[in-house]
């Protein structure tokens, strides 16, 4: 006998940003139903505190103060975040400082490793006791006049005013809503280590640019950093195939040996790097979140943040939603999806700008990039301006 549960959203999708949206939409006393195809022992990381998780996050300061908000903070481990309070950015011929002085805020951002967040937002979601529902395969998607059922396997069907789709790059509730998509193909690839460095990062997130090729070195605590390098398909496979001394090199000489020697922790991971847009951000009673919605390219370090605001601004529009009003009705999503457009497109061209004009061969160009840079580091005003966008 199918069993049938009926709520008022369900959120399809237990990554970072579908749990943050179950969770803000419970703060509103809204029902929630919290919706994955993994089982529940796939679905919560276990931490290890001896090693550190290959995969972190840039958190922009809102973006902490809005986690703080929800409660989600409560369960960070404070002592496996590191606080960002500079950054150094080097082009060909020149480089640029931007640190949280020069703003008069406190700090540019954080750094925090995916399982530790993921970690505190599943405690979160359980202090609240939203229904989870795991382990299931979706089958289908149908419509009666006033509800969205999500038909799945085994014997399930959930029935909602509101679907939220966040349920990653290759979204199956998107595919369901016919909704196309836009890519852009990087033919790059982004490889990630952590290392133990010999000198001290000192809380300054260090970034090289150089033609399709941009690394980052992000500091975590105890002077442990997380690596990104974003590079050509061809080069990932060189840098792929490296022993742990051997990428400790490659890294220490593209570093200009800024942090002294190397020592690789933990393992070598890989991943393509496409840029990918939804060209609708809503459906009949569907709603699109985070890489469901967007995938940029993460030399602007704002991927997760973007996620994160999507549901910011859902839950700040469903919180002045009438009581009476219907969660689901067209009229009020499209609130949504105008109000999110505008920072899609801002991060798309963001990104593809860093990467044309640093990767550009015309002179001229170049000169002018170079020149750009020069320009910020000699006008206080110029870098103020650009840290309070970054610390959105």
């Amino acid at each position: 006998m199918t069993k049938q549960i009926h709520t008022d959203v369900m959120v399809v999708g237990a990554g970072l940003v579908g749990l943050a949206a179950a969770i803000a939409l419970a703060l509103q006393n809204k029902h929630v139903v919290l919706v994955s195809d993994k089982p529940p022992a796939e679905s919560k990381s276990a931490l290890n505190s001896d090693s550190w998780d290959e995969r972190v996050y840039a958190l922009t300061p809102a973006t902490e103060a809005w986690l703080k908000a929800l409660g989600v903070w409560d369960f960070v481990d404070e002592n496996r975040i590191n606080p960002i309070d500079s950054m150094h950015i080097w082009g060909a011929e020149s480089d640029l400082v931007l640190s949280a002085a020069d703003a008069n805020v406190a700090k540019l951002g954080l750094i925090i490793e995916n399982q530790q967040l993921m970690n505190a937002l599943w405690q979160k979601l359980q202090a609240l006791g939203v229904t989870v529902v795991t382990d299931v395969r979706c089958t289908n998607i149908e419509y009666t006049l006033s509800e969205v059922v999500l038909n799945a396997e085994p014997d399930l069907q959930i029935k909602a005013k509101l679907i939220v789709a966040a349920d990653g790059l290759y979204s199956w509730v998107r595919q369901q809503a016919n909704i196309a998509t836009d890519v852009k193909k990087y033919h790059q690839v982004a490889v990630v280590a952590n290392f133990l460095a010999e000198n001290s990062h000192h809380n300054e997130a260090k970034q090289w640019f150089n033609a399709h090729d941009v690394l980052a070195l992000l500091p975590l605590p105890n002077r442990h950093v997380s690596m990104v390098w974003s590079v050509s398909t061809e080069k990932a496979a060189q840098l792929l195939a490296l022993s742990n001394e051997g990428l400790c090199e490659q890294v220490q000489a593209q570093s200009l040996g800024l942090l002294g020697e190397l020592k690789q922790i933990g393992q070598t991971r890989s991943a393509p790097l496409n840029q990918q847009t939804s060209l609708q951000l809503i459906s009949e009673r569907i709603v699109l979140v985070g890489d469901a919605a967007h995938q940029i390219h993460p030399m602007a370090g704002q991927g997760v943040n973007l996620g994160f605001r999507d549901v910011m601004k859902l839950a700040q529009l469903t919180t002045n939603l009438h009581a009476m009003r219907d969660i689901g009705e067209r009229t009020f999503l499209r609130q949504y999806e105008r109000a999110r457009k505008a920072d899609m497109i801002s991060m798309n061209s963001l990104t593809s700008g860093l990467d044309y004009l640093f990767a550009t061969e015309q002179a001229v160009l170049k000169k002018l990039t170079n020149w750009g840079l020069q320009q910020i580091a000699r006008q206080p005003r110029l870098k103020k301006l650009l840290i309070q966008q970054a610390v959105y």
